[in-house]
């Protein structure tokens, strides 16, 4: 759907939020990258903004999605969804698949929104797990080869609206904590951030966590949505154009869980030099995806000669069998004129990469550069 078909006017107004903003219409935005580590839950204001299309403005509590479970078909509303299943919290970190787009950017032109490295943040969701909705509906057991595919009453400038699916193994996880959340940071979820309803994954792409839920249907195949099938896919790195893709959009699974990744937000990569103390406290982000924690960071401030371990800070739920959320770290350094650099370690011994892999539109593989670009 074209965007000079799209009806913005009746976008929330946003003075609470201190973002930068990378697109206008739809709303796209992220803090500035040292706000980001100014709080362990990130505060609404300092939350980035993903959107396809205008925010749809008509939605209440009495709005209801509708569940194909096989045999069975129900509909529940917002309301009923928060009276009838028992209310599940999970803490986590969602992050845009383009986050850090702009070093890309910088060296080779790309496709979406060119994003900073602040397309990210640690929140607290509430809601009903979609383990006990399926199981309502009828479906207590998976086999590999199906899916939950959502869809959402957003319109998209891609397409008529927005869909995405996860393995119906992850829905059904015990510990796989999806949750359909009515709630962020303790209070009801605002309009920009998926208002009355939205899914949310833990450890996957924020592609994955559909806003403005409409349906959920469990099928044998991914969901058929462009977002699914025509992005969001790591392709090889001689593809530069859309014509070049067509070959491989069928041949490639849709990005899930995330690596592990880390990245210096203080001192930020637009301080001068002259700015800077002989000794700083530099501080940055880390996370992995698939419920693993961090186990170290490694600093440098010599051009990667020498590397020091920061300390973290790393907090987890007790009620959660996953690390979801993210770590922060800090490390007192002496300042020696080089970039900062870092690299994450996780739980399960995978290192972060040094260099990223990009498809044509400047999608991620989740390995990441280490420098601020």
């Amino acid at each position: 759907m074209s965007s000079s078909t799209l009806d913005y006017s009746q976008d929330p107004k946003r003075p609470q939020y201190d973002l930068i903003i990378r697109k206008d219409k739809p709303f796209n935005a992220e803090p500035h990258i040292q706000d980001l580590v100014k709080h362990y839950i990130t505060p609404e204001k300092y939350m980035f903004v993903r959107s396809h299309g205008p925010v749809p403005m008509h939605l209440n509590d009495s709005h209801s999605i509708t569940i194909h479970g096989g045999i069975n078909t129900k509909q529940f509303t917002v309301q009923q969804l928060k009276t009838q299943f028992k209310k599940a919290h999970v803490m986590m970190a969602m992050q845009c698949a383009g986050n850090r787009r702009d070093g890309l950017h910088r060296v080779k032109h790309t496709k979406g929104v060119i994003w900073g490295a602040a397309a990210v943040g640690n929140t607290t969701f509430a809601g009903c797990r979609l383990r006990d909705v399926l199981h309502a509906v009828g479906v207590v057991s998976f086999k590999n080869d199906l899916h939950v595919a959502f869809e959402s009453v957003e319109q998209c400038e891609e397409t008529n609206c927005y869909g995405s699916s996860i393995p119906l193994c992850k829905a059904l996880d015990e510990f796989g904590d999806v949750l359909l959340a009515y709630e962020m940071n303790g209070k009801p979820l605002t309009r920009d951030h998926g208002y009355p309803l939205r899914v949310v994954v833990p450890g996957y792409i924020g592609a994955r966590s559909v806003k403005y839920l409409k349906s959920i249907i469990v099928q044998d195949h991914e969901s058929t949505s462009y977002f699914q099938q025509r992005d969001y896919k790591l392709l090889p790195a001689n593809v530069d154009c859309e014509k070049e893709a067509e070959e491989y959009w069928c041949k490639v699974p849709s990005i899930g869980e995330f690596n592990v990744q880390s990245f210096v937000c203080y001192p930020p990569p637009t301080q001068n030099d002259h700015d800077m103390n002989k000794f700083i406290l530099s501080q940055g982000y880390a996370l992995s995806g698939g419920g693993r924690g961090i186990q170290r960071v490694d600093v440098s401030n010599d051009n990667g000669e020498t590397w020091q371990v920061a300390k973290l800070y790393q907090p987890s739920l007790t009620t959660s069998a996953h690390i979801w959320g993210w770590c922060l770290w800090t490390i007192q350094l002496e300042y020696k004129g080089y970039p900062i650099v870092c690299r994450a370690v996780d739980s399960a011994g995978n290192v972060q990469q040094e260099y990223p892999v990009w498809n044509y539109r400047g999608v991620l593989n989740n390995s990441w550069r280490t420098v601020n670009l």
